[in-house]
């Protein structure tokens, strides 16, 4: 039987709550920058490219054919990649656009199997999406809410113990949705500061791991931030 770690499960929590606390400060601190600015508004039509770095905690629950037992385990580990997109300012100073990702890096996890005598693991490699975005422009800052599709890949094994031995899955893609919140600031005319969450839930699949079959379903959180190119 899998019994989680409680001490780990509260720095977990802790790191999450830190994270989310930066970002409301960044995002209170630069909107007040963002209020003090004597100019022309900001717009905030165009293309753009950007690189970002996040922090992953997720989980991943295997249910085992045939046999009605269930597992998860915590997933936890970080990315880095790029992503780009384009945005249209509205006249009432709403930014529509769309938002595409490519991440790579390590998230895992593992818990005892069904079989005492075996390890059950996920790892996630890679993570993008491709999502639309709806902000409101207050000059150089914007908020905006997310909402697309979420692709990802990586392999679900299992460790035999005494041996060593690993029997990996035959499949590592994964399919889902993802929605989002954040902000942008325009440091400079060019230059932007990004900071959001996303919240990836994987549908699940059938895999079969040493011919046996599972059904698994991941889904993580990630805490973004990023700088990226306007032109």
């Amino acid at each position: 039987h899998y019994i989680k770690c409680h001490g780990k499960e509260d720095k977990k929590m802790k790191r999450i709550v830190f994270s989310v606390v930066l970002m409301m400060l960044m995002a209170v601190s630069t909107g007040a920058l963002a209020q003090n600015q004597s100019h022309q508004p900001y717009k905030w039509t165009g293309f753009y490219v950007g690189m970002q770095g996040m922090y992953l905690n997720g989980n991943s629950n295997w249910e085992m054919a045939y046999q009605g037992n269930r597992i998860d385990h915590d997933l936890e580990g970080g990315m880095g990649g790029f992503f780009l997109g384009y945005n249209y300012q509205t006249s009432v100073n709403l930014v529509v656009g769309v938002d595409t990702e490519l991440n790579f890096g390590k998230a895992d996890g593992t818990s005892q199997c069904p079989n005492a005598t075996f390890a059950c693991n996920t790892d996630l490699y890679w993570l993008g999406s491709t999502k639309f975005r709806l902000g409101y422009a207050l000059d150089r800052f914007m908020p905006y809410v997310t909402i697309g599709w979420a692709y990802g890949g990586g392999e679900v094994y299992v460790r035999d113990l005494y041996t060593g031995r690993e029997f990996t899955s035959d499949s590592n893609a994964y399919f889902g949705f993802t929605p989002g919140v954040g902000f942008d600031f325009a440091i400079t005319k060019n230059l932007l500061l990004r900071a959001e969450y996303n919240y990836y839930y994987f549908f699940r699949s059938e895999q079969e791991i040493d011919n046996s079959k599972a059904d698994i379903q991941v889904d993580t959180s990630a805490f973004k931030v990023g700088l990226s190119f306007k032109f």
